[in-house]
């Protein structure tokens, strides 16, 4: 028997062995630890995966794919005189007019266009001149009026920016039809000034009692020709900008005419040796006259410069501010997004903590109990949505519709809202993963609800998603009662209906299979 008290050297030393690790390995083996755990619990839930990826991923192809430009489409009327447009295309002035507003009304009753504009039917109203080449060739400017009830800054801009671009557009075909016109008889005119010239040189020097007879007749031609050749040029602001030549052409048939009325009066006087002076000077202004006609003639259409002013007015006085105009929609987002993400952790956590159970056996029905949870964070979410309306007030913000008609749509919303939240939560299969999908309708309201971008600016195909969204809805009927003073239309109240009543339909259904589940 071996000594216990000599050491055996063939046995083994069950000792535990000192781990001699330095302290950074083991913060980074923690981290690790963590990490990997993390990743495990993600690998187990598919959905939220998809969700996290997929998801956004879908929003922006869906934003991508359906944005089609971010020009607003501006409703207008157009009032045209009882007698038409004349001396001009009418047709063209139309196609012009449509190229840059969506043309809904045609009309000669100024009224009716402006009583559709105050009831938010149209967005402008645009109100032709009469006797357009009239007016221009009696020195008149005519002017196209624009009457707006915009609220959007944004639109506003647009619609002053395209009612510029069209009034110069209108300007050239103007110019090119009343040019051309004015250069074909001032070419034919210019021969018969060149008679004009010959017949005051043999006045000048013709003081014979049968050359004066003659001459009377004469005078009286020239001076009806004056008369025409005026009423051919365009106005004298578009004469001045095309040169000192063009700018003396009216004041030199003024003065030829003035010359010829007195040297008429002296044939029939027969005291026409007290105007010999008249006589040279008118000489000398039909040289004038035929030089500038020549350069008049020869100047292209399209270089004149533009005789129709514009002038815009808002019935409201302006648009409101950026801030106050977004406010509407600022609420609205805010109560959705609110009511969604309490909404999208409701069930979820119970179904999660094995509330379900209790809830089984309890003595409630499930209709019982999603009414319940309805009331209680509809009351919550208008508390909060008290404060942010008196912030608003505090901002400005007005209130110019019924009181009652806000706080009706506003209700709806939140309801609407609560029940895309517990359609979210009944989907769910974890907590991450309705957070994640309330983050979605985040996104998917900030693009599509026409709270930043019109929802005309999309393809048809992106409409089905946005009437989907309550915020869609409650933003238009917001912004109709806060900043128009107008009734939201019945499809705001229909929407806001019919999401909140299909959500609520598909929450008993998908809730009550995980009840009886549980």
């Amino acid at each position: 028997m071996a000594d216990p008290a000599i050491p055996n050297p063939n046995a083994t030393n069950r000792q535990p062995v000192a781990w001699h690790v330095p302290g950074w390995q083991r913060w980074l083996i923690r981290v690790r630890a963590y990490f990997r755990k993390e990743v495990n619990e993600i690998w187990r839930q598919p959905l939220l995966i998809l969700s996290l990826i997929v998801g956004p991923l879908l929003v922006l192809i869906l934003f991508g794919a359906t944005y089609v430009n971010s020009t607003p489409r501006v409703r207008t009327g157009l009032v045209v005189p009882t007698e038409g447009l004349s001396g001009v295309d009418e047709d063209e002035i139309l196609m012009l007019i449509g190229l840059n507003f969506d043309l809904l009304l045609i009309t000669s009753e100024r009224e009716h266009a402006e009583a559709q504009l105050a009831a938010g039917e149209l967005d402008l109203v645009q109100i032709l001149p009469s006797n357009v080449v009239t007016a221009l060739r009696s020195g008149i400017n005519p002017v196209i009026e624009f009457q707006s009830a915009a609220i959007n800054p944004m639109t506003e801009g647009w619609i002053q920016y395209l009612a510029y671009a069209q009034v110069n557009e209108i300007n050239k075909a103007i110019l090119r039809v009343t040019a051309t016109q004015a250069q074909e008889e001032a070419a034919d005119f210019r021969v018969r000034l060149t008679d004009a010239e010959g017949k005051v040189i043999e006045l000048e020097q013709n003081l014979s009692e049968a050359g004066r007879r003659a001459s009377q007749e004469n005078v009286r031609e020239l001076v009806e020709l004056t008369n025409r050749i005026e009423a051919l040029l365009p106005a004298q602001d578009i004469l001045r900008a095309r040169g000192p030549e063009l700018a003396g052409l009216r004041p030199a048939i003024r003065r030829v005419r003035g010359n010829l009325q007195n040297i008429e009066q002296a044939l029939a006087n027969d005291t026409l040796e007290l105007y010999m002076l008249e006589i040279t000077q008118a000489r000398s202004d039909l040289q004038l006259i035929n030089g500038s006609l020549e350069i008049f003639i020869n100047t292209p259409p399209d270089l004149l410069v533009s005789p129709v002013a514009q002038r815009y007015a808002n019935m409201r006085g302006s648009a409101y501010p950026a801030v106050v105009y977004y406010s509407p929609g600022v609420l609205a987002l805010l109560v959705q997004h609110t009511a969604i993400t309490l909404g999208a952790l409701a069930l979820v956590r119970e179904r999660l903590m094995g509330a379900f159970e209790v809830f089984r056996v309890a003595p409630v029905s499930l209709i019982q109990l999603i009414i319940g949870k309805y009331l209680g964070y509809t009351v919550f979410i208008g508390l909060a949505s008290s404060a942010l309306i008196i912030a608003m007030a505090f901002l400005g913000v007005p209130m110019l519709g019924n009181w009652l008609s806000f706080g009706l749509l506003l209700l709806l919303l939140i309801i609407a809202s609560l029940g895309v939240g517990f359609l979210i939560s009944a989907l769910s299969g974890s907590d991450s993963q309705a957070i994640q999908l309330a983050m979605i309708s985040l996104l998917l309201s900030i693009f599509f609800s026409g709270f930043f971008i019109a929802l005309d600016s999309f393809a048809p195909a992106a409409l089905p998603v946005a009437y989907a969204i309550p915020m869609t809805h409650g933003l238009a009927g917001l912004q109709q009662i806060m900043l128009r003073g107008l009734s939201p239309d019945a499809w705001t109240w229909v929407g806001l209906g019919a999401i909140a009543c299909i959500n609520f339909m598909l929450v008993v259904v998908i809730t009550g299979r995980q009840l009886r589940r549980a």
